[in-house]
């Protein structure tokens, strides 16, 4: 903090004294802090070769306490970057890089039924490429689907490296069973289902069945991807996409391919000679399909003990505050609705609906309620989520109405907000992270609180990421 405020001198001070101060004694978890903390000096006191040695003995003490890794590399980058020195010298030290990993689809036969068929011996040699991959990168930790064909060989993969594996899946457990994975062999179901029965997590994108609308798949990969760069900015290491490509640009490998590489990021894309599969289209439901939309519910918490006779300077002052800010706004809702204190916003990007939440906040912010008569207290909460949604004429009112599952997940995460902050969904927070790192930082808050109908989510705070120099912006 010394040093960030401008007095080296004290920094080095300060450092000086943690060297000669600091005994590595006690349990794991004591003697990882003790040692970290003489690392950290040793980084102000200019002595990196040192403080790689002790960081190494540290890590060495509490190998599996990645967040404690993280936290402390997270600290020792802001100490570099501050004297503006390289970081190289940390990649070693961090903690095992996270997967996106996806891949075309291909039929039976496979080596463990047929070992003698050409196609089952490239499929095995695929396989062992992949662990080759696995290692070489030092993934540690995976998300991504589990269609027949590649999908599940880096699941199976991933497991025989000792990798944490976290599936995404598009549809409930059985539709996503009876569309990608049996059709093209039931080998491909039994190994599914291990791979299943060996993942730490399973989300679905959604619970329902596949009806038609190939945007749930699209969704579930952005999602699985967004996941994947949450997890290792939290451990402060790389994320990195694993992909097996055909070479007959089969769309939804394409699809992952180019989404991850607009970030962009480091991609290893490995190639199977095989024929093109040659996929049966799927049923086609006869309802539009749906789109992507980030989503916003706003909420005054304290409105309900409100007076009557406050009511109209509520309005007056908070919603007028609210209304005005949405205003200024340089890209504006595509839709909006209100209904007492609430305020439903809807926007095309994840970016967007952040830069609306978080103007919203500084606009209440700067209100001066007591003077207006209202109680200090009324605070807002905003709470967000991205995902497919039904855009549909409304019978009523004959306008334009969203409505679907994913309007549920947003409404169902503003109550859990805390007053005075925006919290979003993963799927919201992983796009933010995917492309827009340099503009917002996602911090996880912790999971929804259970409903019988609801499931509890993970979600993350929302809040501007900081300037790099925190000098020049106090300025």
């Amino acid at each position: 903090m010394s040093l960030i405020a401008g007095d080296r001198d004290g920094a080095r001070q300060a450092a000086e004294k943690v060297l000669s101060s600091t005994v590595v004694e006690g349990d794991a978890t004591e003697s990882y802090y003790a040692l970290a903390s003489r690392a950290e000096a040793q980084v102000l006191l200019g002595a990196p070769e040192a403080a790689a040695e002790t960081l190494a003995q540290a890590i060495a003490r509490s190998p599996q306490d990645y967040t404690a890794h993280a936290s402390t590399l997270g600290q020792i980058d802001i100490i570099l970057q501050e004297l503006g020195a390289p970081n190289t010298w940390l990649a070693p030290l961090r903690p095992p890089r996270v997967a996106h990993f996806t891949g075309r689809i291909f039929n039976l036969p496979e080596s463990r039924d047929q070992p003698t068929d050409p196609s089952a011996r490239r499929t095995e040699a695929l396989a062992a490429e992949m662990q080759g991959v696995l290692r070489t990168n030092r993934v540690g930790f995976a998300y991504g689907g589990l269609a027949a064909g590649a999908d599940i060989l880096w699941a199976e993969a991933l497991v025989a490296c000792g990798a944490e594996l976290h599936v995404v899946l598009p549809t409930s457990v059985g539709s996503f069973v009876a569309n990608s994975v049996a059709p093209f062999g039931q080998g491909w179901v039994r190994r599914f289902e291990a791979c299943l029965a060996c993942a730490q997590s399973v989300r679905l994108a959604t619970k329902d069945p596949y009806a038609g609308d190939d945007q749930v798949f699209t969704y579930s990969s952005q999602f699985a991807i967004g996941c994947a760069i949450l997890r290792a900015e939290a451990l402060a290491t790389e994320a990195v996409q694993l992909a097996v490509s055909g070479g007959d640009a089969q769309s939804n490998v394409a699809a992952d391919l180019a989404y991850w590489a607009a970030a962009p990021r480091r991609q290893v894309i490995l190639t199977l000679d095989r024929a093109p599969l040659r996929v049966a289209p799927r049923a086609q439901t006869a309802h539009p399909p749906t789109v992507m939309k980030a989503m916003l519910f706003v909420d005054v918490r304290g409105f309900g003990s409100l007076r009557d006779d406050q009511i109209p300077a509520f309005f007056g002052v908070v919603m007028a505050q609210i209304a005005q800010a949405v205003a200024t706004l340089a890209r504006k809702p595509e839709h909006i609705e209100t209904w007492g204190d609430g305020v439903f916003l809807v926007f095309d990007q994840p970016a967007d609906a952040a830069e609306a939440a978080l103007a919203i906040l500084a606009a209440h912010r700067r209100l001066n309620l007591r003077a207006r008569g209202l109680p200090r207290w009324l605070a807002l909460r905003i709470g967000g989520h991205y995902g497919p949604v039904h855009l549909l004429m409304n019978p009523i009112l004959g306008n334009q109405a969203v409505v679907g599952s994913h309007v549920v997940v947003a409404a169902r995460i503003e109550p859990n907000v805390a007053p005075g902050s925006v919290y979003v969904s993963e799927a919201f927070a992983g796009a933010l992270a995917t492309f827009h790192a340099d503009r917002f930082r996602c911090g996880y808050v912790g999971r929804t609180k259970a409903r019988r109908d609801f499931e509890p989510l993970s979600i993350f705070n929302v809040v501007r990421r900081e300037c790099p120099d925190m000098r020049s912006c106090a300025r």
